[in-house]
């Protein structure tokens, strides 16, 4: 999960924000809702949240002096500026927009953030599974797994391979053929060079037993709908 703290002098504000941005999103944890940079302190030195929504825009200056090695992304609320600001890790938004409009910014921010994060899950699984990366097969099953998540299981079980699969060529303007061929031989070579390691991590993962091997779909399938962000 995506730990999220607020921090937010006006519990209206902080209301909205957990209305009508967070809710919508998942893999969100809100961990807390402080009022002021001050109360804040007790919920991060509990719980250090991977991201922090605030109105307060002396928030770097007070984490660098209180709590110097935590790094979290930052949404900044703020009546100083004009313009917005997009960075890799830092989202600040004028105070003067209107709601909707910081709620669509904010919401773009996170969700942007929460699939990275899902991929480097799911790179660190396949890497974990004895895949290489190297090979055009484990980054097209990569982006299977992804595609399948952001359809939010729209793929039914027996069509889930074709219908992926075309969504993955049309990504990587190749053909659904190649993407087929180029998976399949990942998952072999995968085999071919696992470690006593990856395997027993695999036998777990998928509950199977050697010789039993794994499909793509299997993969794809359990892959997607057992990946948590904790």
């Amino acid at each position: 999960m995506l730990k999220v703290l607020i921090i937010c002098k006006q519990a209206e504000t902080a209301k909205k924000i957990v209305n009508h941005v967070l809710i919508n999103l998942e893999m969100l944890q809100l961990t807390g809702i402080a009022s002021s940079l001050e109360e804040s302190k007790k919920l991060i030195s509990k719980i250090k949240s991977d991201l922090i929504i605030t109105t307060d825009s002396n928030i770097e200056s007070f984490l660098s002096k209180n709590f110097y090695s935590y790094k979290p992304k930052l949404v900044i609320i703020s009546k100083s500026r004009n313009s917005d600001i997009v960075s890799k890790n830092k989202l600040i938004v004028n105070y003067n927009l209107s709601f909707l409009e910081i709620s669509k910014k904010i919401y773009i921010f996170i969700n942007k953030e929460i699939n990275q994060t899902r991929k480097e899950k799911i790179t660190k699984m396949l890497q974990k599974f004895g895949f290489d990366f190297k090979l055009s097969g484990t980054n097209y099953l990569l982006d299977a797994i992804m595609i399948t998540i952001s359809h939010n299981e729209s793929f039914g079980f027996e069509r889930l391979i074709k219908d992926t699969y075309r969504e993955v060529a049309k990504l990587n303007n190749t053909r659904d053929k190649v993407v087929k061929w180029a998976i399949a031989r990942s998952i072999n070579y995968m085999y071919a060079k696992h470690t006593k390691e990856s395997y027993i991590y695999i036998e777990e993962f998928f509950n199977v037993e050697y010789p039993e091997k794994i499909t793509a779909k299997t993969i794809i399938n359990l892959v997607s709908s057992n990946l948590n962000l904790d």
